[in-house]
């Protein structure tokens, strides 16, 4: 069903709905017009199979880059199980689960986004737009983001140093003993 027609049942849904309803008690006044209008646009949702919700998932492993699928480690999280952490040197995959209201996957179009720029994660989406791979750059924080136009799921991520990679030893001027 298109959008055009989600939206005209589901007006004509929510004002039979509404209409059954017991009235006499209440006077008739614009709040009845505003739950009209919030019931017919859950309906029109409910009736173009739009995700109810998007749930964000982070990778249960981080891989060093370029060399994926190099050494792998334990995805560093909050206590939440988002919020990620890792080093300039990794990259770590989000998966996006579109779900309806009662848990069932949809199909749906994705987009994926940071809000740095560039300047701190590198975002390459999959080809069928379900995960998205970030890649660390620089060391910051930027905040990814997933949405399908009308609903949004986003997270944090947060770059660190990696470890030492070299030590260079630069000797100092040459001069006399006391």
């Amino acid at each position: 069903m298109d959008a055009g027609d989600a939206r005209l049942e589901g007006l004509r849904l929510a004002v039979e709905l509404h209409a059954a309803q017991d009235r006499h008690s209440v006077p008739f006044h614009l709040s009845f017009h505003a739950e009209v209008i919030g019931t017919a646009g859950e309906f029109a949702r409910w009736l173009e199979g739009r995700p109810h919700h998007l749930r964000l998932i982070p990778a249960p492993y981080t891989f060093a880059q370029p060399a994926f699928p190099g050494p792998a480690t334990r995805t560093k999280t909050g206590d939440d199980g988002m919020s990620v952490t890792m080093s300039d040197t990794q990259e770590v995959t989000y998966a996006c689960e579109p779900e309806d209201s009662k848990g069932f996957a949809t199909s749906d179009t994705l987009t994926w986004s940071s809000d740095d720029g560039g300047a701190v994660l590198m975002v390459t989406p999959a080809a069928d737009g379900l995960s998205c791979l970030f890649a660390a750059v620089a060391p910051g924080s930027a905040t990814i983001s997933v949405t399908d136009g009308t609903l949004s799921a986003s997270d944090l991520v947060t770059v660190t140093p990696g470890g030492v990679a070299s030590l260079v030893i630069t000797p100092g001027a040459v001069t006399d003993q006391p």
